[in-house]
């Protein structure tokens, strides 16, 4: 993706989110509505369309969601709004 191409249905993206319990592919709609809950420290660590499996960059996950450390620090600093 070079910033050209038309924005992602986030229903059409899969992310994964590695848990102590097992992987989980959620599509980025279910992600972006119901996050990492009580376990603050998961996050999506990689991407890819559930159209045709190809990898995808973590950026067509908006930062607001992307539960790492850049996206909180922006949220702590009032730069994007907390999702959750």
């Amino acid at each position: 993706m070079d910033g050209r191409e038309p924005p992602l249905d986030p229903e059409d993206v899969l992310v994964l989110i590695q848990h102590p319990w097992g992987d989980l592919w959620p599509t980025l709609a279910a992600w972006m509505k119901y996050g990492p809950g009580p376990r603050h420290g998961l996050r999506p660590v990689a991407a890819r369309s559930r159209l045709t499996g190809e990898e995808l960059p973590l950026t067509v996950v908006p930062l607001p969601y992307r539960n790492d450390a850049e996206s909180r620090a922006a949220i702590e600093r009032g730069e994007v709004p907390d999702p959750w």
